[in-house]
């Protein structure tokens, strides 16, 4: 199964995010848009692997969200990555370090390193990836891209509260992700 754990964006911030998604694809030419129904922020990529490994990296990280409480986050800003060179993605994200975020992200990478996966040592910046631009991009849809990102973002904030095995199966338009387990943050608070 090719598969990554993520914190769904949620209402109210989801129909905003869907919204500029929408106002995006009019607007800048040469990408290949996601899917606007399963926006999401990355927590950990797993990629292909089997079912019994994707047991074991569940059973590492919900401890992990167990002992998360809900927290607020917010996507306020566009971006790319790279940040310099040749755009391959193209984001929705935080334009602050979220800490509670953070500490998630540091803790499953720390739980999946611990179960004998590998993990992205890169920093971690919040984001949902809005789109990838098509080769060669046009310099029309880069300057697209640079005036929208230009302007003040409004998507509300939401509560991250819980942590999602999504599945992704390749198809034409793009990926499609499937919701195929959730965890809710805080259930050890609960009791």
């Amino acid at each position: 199964m090719r598969c990554f754990i993520a914190v769904p964006v949620e209402a109210p911030a989801l129909a905003g995010a869907q919204r500029l998604l929408a106002s995006l694809r009019e607007q800048v030419p040469g990408v290949r848009w996601v899917h606007p129904e399963a926006l999401h922020i990355t927590v950990h990529f797993f990629g292909n692997i089997a079912d019994e490994q994707v047991g074991s990296g569940l059973q590492a990280v919900m401890p992990v969200a167990d002992d998360t409480p809900p927290f607020p986050a917010g996507l306020d800003g566009l971006g790319t990555f790279p940040p310099r060179g040749r755009t391959r993605v193209l984001w929705l994200g935080a334009s602050k370090e979220m800490p509670m975020f953070t500490a998630l992200v540091q803790g499953c990478r720390a739980a999946l390193r611990g179960a004998g996966f590998e993990v992205d040592e890169r920093t971690f910046r919040a984001h949902c990836t809005l789109g990838r631009p098509r080769e060669p991009w046009s310099q029309e849809g880069l300057d697209a891209w640079r005036a929208a990102a230009a302007r003040p973002v409004r998507v509300a904030p939401f509560k991250a509260a819980r942590l999602v095995l999504y599945e992704s199966v390749s198809a034409p338009g793009g990926n499609v992700y499937t919701e195929r387990a959730s965890f809710p943050f805080g259930a050890s608070a609960l009791g």
